[in-house]
């Protein structure tokens, strides 16, 4: 899971994700270890991996909709992880210096992993 620095209101995550991101995960996709993404980032990059989008003139082949369920169950953790730390009520209404919440929320997530993996 990527935490960024924080950014404007209006930057949209794959923006977001091309400027801060996707440029230090190139090399480790020239290498073949994949990127796994929510469909929201289709189109990223070579080597960056998203589920296939629906299309309206029928439903996904079979060897579509199981690529999608393995990208599916290999980003679970990671989407868990993102619920829990949103449900952190310390980072609903953050009043601190905004440069610093991009490492409150990352601590904020150590600290929610650590916890979880206690249980």
């Amino acid at each position: 899971m990527w935490v960024s620095a924080v950014r404007p209101g209006s930057t949209h995550d794959l923006t977001a994700a091309r400027e801060l991101v996707l440029p230090a995960l190139y090399p480790y996709a020239a290498r073949g270890l994949p990127v796994l993404t929510d469909k929201g980032y289709t189109g990223a990059s070579v080597g960056i991996h998203t589920p296939v989008k629906h299309h309206p003139d029928g439903p996904l082949h079979t060897d579509n909709r199981c690529y999608n369920s393995l990208i599916t169950a290999l980003r679970a953790p990671t989407e868990r992880g993102n619920a829990l730390l949103g449900c952190r009520r310390a980072l609903h209404q953050v009043t601190v210096c905004p440069q610093r919440i991009g490492a409150i929320a990352a601590a904020a997530l150590v600290l929610t992993s650590l916890d979880r993996g206690s249980r």
